[in-house]
């Protein structure tokens, strides 16, 4: 097994995967955390600076519920004691903070209608934005895209500002059982079986989007080859070390969130 020091916080192995966890207690306090260091590297990036953009994590023992950063808070400044409880219907369960009416249309039909996903993050960004203007799929033109090879879907309507959840449940059925959906016009959003690994897929996305937008002609892999990369860059794990080491470059010590 190689370690490779990144300093004094803690380590990092390349074979390493999450800590299994025998408690509902024990899970709660890792969405969360991972939640808020999840708003913090989006921060890093200035991805949030005009309060759009949000993370949900599925409650492990209230189906039902989610967490995210309650509304109003600096993305960089968030901590796990920001985070609000809130039921698909919309009823805040635990936390002293507003939500934002977009993340509870958006998110509450993606976990009503996808009991796999713990995890998933929506924001505007650089080159996620300008890419949606295509209401397009992202071409294979990259590695990074490879990773939502036959698990990307679009949303091509026009509700740009989602305030409803009827609009969610459109983008719930866009998104299907795959980890990304395109917004058209909006932005990307994607999910995961773990927060980590649905922030982690969603700087995949990003770098996807921004080759397309760069190379906007670029050369697409094969759909052979893509099955093939596919295997070994498109598994949970993969999103989850991404996040590990957004969370060691971006944030540094993972204690700052609580």
């Amino acid at each position: 097994m190689t370690t490779i020091d990144t300093g004094k916080h803690h380590s990092f192995s390349r074979s390493s995967r999450p800590e299994a966890t025998l408690d509902h207690e024990s899970e709660r306090l890792t969405r969360k955390r991972e939640t808020a260091l999840g708003y913090r590297i989006m921060a890093s990036w200035g991805w949030g600076a005009d309060g759009s953009g949000h993370i949900t994590a599925r409650d492990p023992e209230r189906s039902d519920c989610f967490w995210l950063l309650g509304y109003g808070i600096p993305f960089g400044e968030a901590t796990i004691d920001d985070l609000v409880l809130v039921k698909h219907s919309g009823q805040i369960v635990e936390g002293a903070h507003d939500i934002n009416p977009a993340a509870l249309c958006i998110h509450a039909p993606i976990h009503a209608a996808r009991p796999d996903v713990v995890g998933a993050i929506h924001t505007h960004t650089p080159y996620g934005t300008p890419f949606s203007a295509l209401a397009a799929p992202l071409p294979m033109t990259s590695q990074e895209a490879v990773v939502f090879h036959g698990r990307q879907g679009v949303f091509d309507g026009e509700e740009v500002n989602v305030t409803d959840l009827a609009t969610g449940e459109k983008i719930a059925t866009a998104l299907g059982d795959g980890r990304l959906v395109v917004l058209a016009n909006h932005g990307l959003l994607t999910v995961g079986t773990t927060v980590a690994s649905a922030i982690g897929f969603y700087l995949n996305a990003e770098r996807a989007a921004e080759v397309c937008v760069k190379v906007p002609d670029g050369r697409v892999i094969s759909s052979a080859a893509a099955d093939s990369v596919h295997l070994s860059v498109g598994d949970e794990i993969n999103g989850w070390h991404v996040f590990q080491w957004l969370v060691r470059s971006r944030v540094g010590d993972p204690t700052v969130v609580g």
